[in-house]
């Protein structure tokens, strides 16, 4: 029988999915939890030490001779700070000890409650990885502890060994323990791939992809791919039934590609799990705009998630991360392209996709933001670099086809509207293409000191689409609230003119159909004497409602 306590549960399920199964246990209170499971699980073999310093020694001796992972276990308080020598040691000598201490809930420090110190920094500089647990009330905290205590299973021998800092809070005293729990709850192991193992031919996964029949690669924000691993994406692509979903900011085109901004926006999470649902998801680069995150959160159908990055880090924003590549996405692409040989593909999942996506009526906006963006990415001039302001204008801009020579960034890495003026004035201050901000009122204002320096060049056009306040607010139930204008989508009347003209700016405006379609080649013209503003009057509620308008249109065809 184990503990009823949900966190030593993942801690003892990931201990056995990675073979760590030698502790060494120092008596107390507080990891009682944890000490009576093991002790009655004969996977561990267990050493009972007093003094936790001579205990801390113990475990480095025999990590030495058996060249495996050691536990150490003690109570909570000064229990913890005599292991501070030995973790020192184990440190310089990188060897992968597991410190795992208990403690009492965090929120009873400096409370004059017993046996408590702080837990957290216990050994500064002296562990690879420190984590403490939460106690654990609902799924949010049962993902984050098991995801936590990957991360740092991993960490204890990523790039060379050393111990690791595991601090246990429980509200369980001595005497209130419960051990009703027969079975550990079977929980998948996160694993890290390296470059080193791939080419080493150590790993499986190559014959685990063959088998999936749907594979979703979601591409998210990045730079320009290279003709190289543009290549490397087709041949991946013509051996693997696979879509990848991208978006204009993921800067890249290959084949079995599609943009799922829109159609994820429109499906509902039934019919994305009955219909669309993939075996495996593979992520790559930044952040994205589209929906599909929130649906493969809520996602009824079983799937794995692979995630490539070079830097080996965890990044499990689906709750079902199972691999983690330690690569560079030309190194995956090429490697998975490369150690296969075709197989009997069918393209069924792209075409799935591509049948939906094709069912849906296409976007054609009357005067607004939503037009303003139709009308211009309609124009743009190729190999012109575009910069968006995150929001509405982020979101809009997927809607439409683009010319592959376009190149598009975004705010998405922190999903802000801080500072996207002042970023694109330092991209388009190092180049001579023409270059484009398309950026809504709040978001211009907010940065309105990006254009106030010596940098800004007769390549600039700015278009702010000006529907004085925040359009994001009018799209969903806030809208309903009576107060929305004054302090929540910020509600103004105020224009750009007078301060792009005192920079220096050639101004132009539109508040009809008529005055932007005039207008618009104008801002586009490839060659003039001052950078150009391009201010769009329109109204932030009739915006959001022609936005939702299309919203259900789409819906009616998808759902």
């Amino acid at each position: 029988m184990y503990s009823d306590n949900k966190s030593i549960q993942i801690l003892i399920s990931l201990f056995k999915e990675f073979g760590v199964k030698h502790t060494v246990l120092s008596p107390g209170t507080r990891n009682v939890p944890f000490v009576h499971s093991v002790e009655r699980d004969s996977f561990f073999k267990c050493h009972s030490i007093v003094d936790e310093r001579s205990a801390g020694y113990f475990a480095i001796g025999l990590a030495v001779e058996k060249k495996e992972p050691v536990i150490i276990s003690c109570t909570s308080a000064t229990a913890t700070t005599n292991y501070s020598s030995a973790v020192c040691e184990a440190y310089e000598q990188k060897l992968p000890i597991i410190i795992l201490t208990g403690d009492r809930n965090p929120y009873y420090l400096d409370q004059l409650e017993d046996q408590m110190v702080p837990q957290t920094q216990l050994y500064p500089g002296r562990t690879k990885k420190q984590i403490t647990l939460p106690i654990i009330k609902d799924e949010i905290d049962y993902w984050y502890c098991r995801r936590i205590v990957n991360e740092a299973l991993l960490e204890m021998n990523h790039n060379g060994s050393g111990p690791i800092h595991i601090n246990v809070p429980t509200e369980w005293g001595l005497f209130a323990q419960n051990f009703n729990t027969k079975e550990l709850p079977k929980l998948n192991p996160i694993r890290r791939v390296t470059i080193r193992d791939m080419f080493a031919g150590k790993i499986s996964e190559v014959d685990e992809l063959k088998s999936k029949k749907r594979i979703l690669v979601i591409y998210g924000q990045s730079r320009p791919a290279s003709k190289e691993l543009i290549d490397a994406i087709n041949n991946f692509s013509n051996k693997y039934d696979c879509v990848i979903s991208s978006e204009t900011i993921s800067n890249i085109t290959c084949n079995n590609q599609i943009n799922t901004s829109l159609i994820t926006r429109a499906l509902s999470k039934d019919t994305f799990s009955n219909i669309y649902a993939p075996d495996t998801v593979i992520s790559i680069g930044g952040n994205y705009v589209s929906q599909i995150k929130g649906l493969l959160n809520g996602c009824t159908k079983e799937f794995e998630h692979w995630t490539i990055n070079e830097e080996g880090v965890v990044v499990d924003q689906f709750k079902k991360l199972t691999r983690v590549f330690e690569c560079s996405p030309l190194e995956f692409f090429k490697y998975f392209g490369e150690n296969t040989i075709d197989n009997d593909k069918t393209n069924e999942y792209l075409r799935l996709w591509n049948e939906k996506i094709d069912s849906m009526p296409k976007p054609k906006f009357e005067y607004s933001s939503n037009y303003a963006m139709q009308e211009f990415l309609k124009r743009v001039p190729n190999n012109s670099l575009i910069h968006y302001g995150n929001g509405v204008s982020a979101h809009v801009s997927q809607y439409f086809s683009v010319d592959e020579s376009l190149e598009h960034y975004c705010h998405t890495g922190t999903t802000t509207i801080d500072g996207s003026v002042s970023t694109f004035i330092g991209q388009s201050s190092a180049t001579n293409r023409l270059s484009f901000l398309f950026v809504g009122d709040l978001s211009f204002f907010y940065d309105m000191n990006g254009i106030w320096n010596r940098y800004v060049g007769n390549n600039v056009r700015i278009l702010i689409y000006n529907n004085e306040g925040g359009e994001t607010f009018h799209w969903n139930a806030a809208r309903d609230i009576d107060t929305l204008p004054q302090h929540i989508s910020a509600e103004h009347f105020a224009s750009a003119k007078g301060w792009v003209e005192s920079r220096g700016f050639k101004y132009l405006s539109s508040h009809t159909k008529e005055e932007f379609d005039e207008k618009l080649p104008e801002f586009m013209v490839s060659e003039s004497d001052q950078p150009i503003v391009f201010e769009v009057f329109t109204k932030k509620d009739i915006d959001a409602k022609m936005l939702m308008a299309y919203y259900d249109e789409i819906k009616k065809v998808l759902n």
